[in-house]
């Protein structure tokens, strides 16, 4: 199957209103949460601690929300290099996709090792041998194609959110969409108590975070 159609065919609607749905809690709960703890973040070198914690919000949502039985992913956390740093792996059937911060709209997120060997996969074909224990054989199937949801963030905001498909040498974006094209047929897709619910419960979360650092 060609790769765009698979790349269309795993990030459907729901994909995107999902996707949409938990950047706009995450980036809601993180604007309250620093507004309400403007004391605390009155240091200096408050930004770096603004930077983990809204990336702590995004990881987090996007976590949670894989255990809602109607979401089309999963999610699990992996060792990415030998200092024990752990990805988040969003996997739809298809594609395992990370999720990030750019400073501009069709920007990969920041090159590393396991990043772009990932994306080799997405130069056409490539394949691996799966085992099957049970009937004792061995068959091959296609390796996971490689995509990143980007956002960018100022001033409260999100100035843009994309889906990106990486070229298999990491080089640049082959194919993309914008998810704030239709946002106002998203926010339709969640009923609002339930993004209330889940900005309270992201809050909770942030709250446990900061005192660990602290």
């Amino acid at each position: 199957m060609d790769i765009k159609v698979l790349f269309d065919d795993n990030f459907n609607f729901a994909f995107k209103a999902a996707t949409y749905n938990n950047m706009r809690v995450a980036i809601q709960t993180f604007e309250q949460f620093k507004k309400k703890n403007e004391d605390f973040f009155s240091f200096d070198k408050r930004e770096t601690l603004f930077g983990h914690l809204r990336t702590y919000a995004v990881e987090k949502q996007f976590n949670d929300s894989a255990f809602n039985p109607k979401a089309n992913y999963s999610v699990s956390m992996k060792q990415v290099n030998n200092y024990k740093h752990k990805a988040l792996c969003i996997e739809t059937n298809d594609f395992i996709v990370n999720v990030g911060r750019t400073n501009s709209e069709h920007q990969l997120l920041p090159a590393s090792a396991y990043k772009r060997e990932y994306a080799k996969a997405n130069a056409g074909l490539s394949t691996q041998l799966s085992f099957d224990f049970l009937n004792d054989t061995i068959e091959v199937v296609e390796s996971k194609k490689y995509a990143e949801i980007t956002y960018g963030y100022r001033y409260g905001d999100i100035t843009h959110l994309y889906i990106v498909l990486p070229s298999s040498d990491y080089k640049g974006v082959e194919y993309s969409t914008n998810l704030l094209e239709d946002i106002k047929i998203y926010e339709n897709y969640v009923p609002k108590d339930l993004v209330e619910e889940s900005i309270v419960s992201l809050k909770k979360s942030l709250s446990k975070e900061i005192e660990k650092i602290i």
